[in-house]
């Protein structure tokens, strides 16, 4: 019986029965009749530019009420909701923006888009968010805001950003293209602090391709924000009248039809997500290696994108976390690395990326002012070990999956976690470190 058990338990990765051979039941994005009733209902209106049809307006009051915002502002996507909030809050040239050095690019490019400065700070490594330490010992006389940003659902402490942003006369700034649904004290994250900025690319909680939204109880903000989202011009009910500088940001018809059908299931996406995650949280509880990330005591409800974990390369007797990986996806339950700021072969903080520290930082500094940064020689060390050595993730198709899938993947992480000794001895023996990439080639 001992022999058999043992021989169940084989590592796939060296010649053992792989534990799932199907991949997860689920797909995203989650589409299906009811969107193409959607955009047949835009084509046969005839209607199809924002503001001559009722699908962008309606879908504005809709995001708005479920955020429990006084206003939304429907744009074209994630990243230019961020410029236009910069913009309409008077941050310009020679402005500083912190933000958090571990996240995606489209955080420091809206800034530079709003010819202002991207001021980063490291993280905290239990929950990636912002070090309010770190924070508190950046700003100067030119910091102008602080960009929250909340990866995977998980804020920083927001009783904390908020009681900084006030003290220093900041604007702060909610990224919560990773959070829609999480909630700090009963409040939706992206209405706590001036304006948030919301995103419905194809990887977030409800998509339409692209898209993206901005929400704030600020009338003077919203006016701007719409003013700015269609060539600078003001229109009727605004408490200003004059034209600012800008394009054509405006959401059409199409996307905001097919957002309004997936509000509808963002509920329900949001709690099947939760309770993968809580079957994983109890599966994983007693795994020494694996850590899920920590919630702050303070959100009242959690929103998992991916359910992500952190690493511990001690608790698995020096077993490195791509060694680790290797072996679950031989079980056919694969998981991922982080996918911010980085490339298949060398993951990057924003720091290192050419935008802020190579050449072609070098060849645009001219076209913003303020003060010169030396990105490349920077540090981050909470950021950097998380990127190199500790950090995981399931991804959102799995969540979404039914139970089984789910249970399996645990189960999974439990196979390889009991075989780690033999883990790591034959990853001495037999694998190099060169070869751990190759699981995302």
């Amino acid at each position: 019986m001992f022999e058999r058990r043992i021989e169940m338990s084989k590592l796939a990765l060296y010649g053992g029965k792989p534990l799932r051979t199907e991949g997860p039941t689920s797909q995203w994005p989650v589409v299906d009749e009811s969107e193409k009733q959607a955009l047949a209902g835009v084509i046969d209106s005839g209607k199809l530019l924002y503001g001559q049809g009722e699908e962008g307006v309606k879908f504005e009051e809709e995001l708005a009420e479920w955020m429990g915002a006084k206003y939304a502002v429907a744009t074209i996507n994630g990243t230019e909701t961020m410029v236009l909030a910069l913009k309409a809050a008077g941050v310009g040239p020679g402005d500083e923006v912190i933000m958090p050095a571990y996240t995606f690019i489209a955080c420091p490019l809206a800034v530079l888009l709003a010819q202002a400065i991207p001021v980063l700070v490291d993280v905290t490594p239990h929950n990636l968010a912002l070090d309010p330490a770190s924070v508190e010992a950046n700003i100067n006389e030119k910091t102008k805001a602080i960009m929250v940003v909340s990866l995977f659902g998980v804020p920083a402490d927001m009783d904390v950003m908020v009681e900084i942003s006030r003290k220093h006369n900041l604007l702060l700034l909610e990224d919560v293209a990773q959070a829609q649904g999480s909630a700090w004290r009963g409040k939706h994250l992206g209405t706590i602090g001036d304006i948030g900025s919301l995103s419905f690319h194809i990887a977030k909680m409800i998509t339409s391709g692209d898209g993206g939204a901005i929400v704030t109880d600020s009338k003077e903000l919203r006016d701007l924000c719409q003013s700015y989202r269609r060539f600078g011009l003001p229109f009727e009910g605004s408490e200003h009248d004059h034209a600012v500088i800008s394009g054509n940001y405006r959401m059409s018809e199409f996307v905001s039809a097919v957002l309004r059908v997936q509000m509808r299931r963002i509920d329900d996406f949001i709690d099947r997500r939760n309770r993968s995650a809580q079957i994983l949280d109890e599966m994983l509880a007693d795994v020494p290696m694996v850590n899920p990330l920590e919630f702050p005591g303070q959100v009242t409800r959690r929103c998992y994108l991916n359910y992500v974990m952190h690493y511990d390369a001690r608790a698995a007797g020096s077993v490195h976390r791509d060694v680790f990986r290797k072996a679950m996806a031989a079980e056919g339950t694969p998981i991922g690395e982080m996918g911010m700021s980085r490339n298949r072969d060398d993951p990057l903080l924003l720091n290192e990326i050419p935008l802020l520290a190579g050449p072609l930082r070098e060849r645009d500094k001219a076209r913003f002012c303020g003060r010169k940064i030396n990105y490349a020689s920077q540090q981050f060390p909470n950021a950097r070990e998380i990127l190199d050595n500790t950090m995981m993730q399931i991804t959102q198709n799995w969540l979404l999956s039914d139970e089984k899938a789910v249970r399996d993947i645990g189960t999974a992480i439990q196979k390889v976690a009991e075989n780690i000794d033999e883990l790591r001895k034959k990853t001495l023996d037999r694998i190099e470190l060169q070869s751990y990439r190759e699981i995302d080639q």
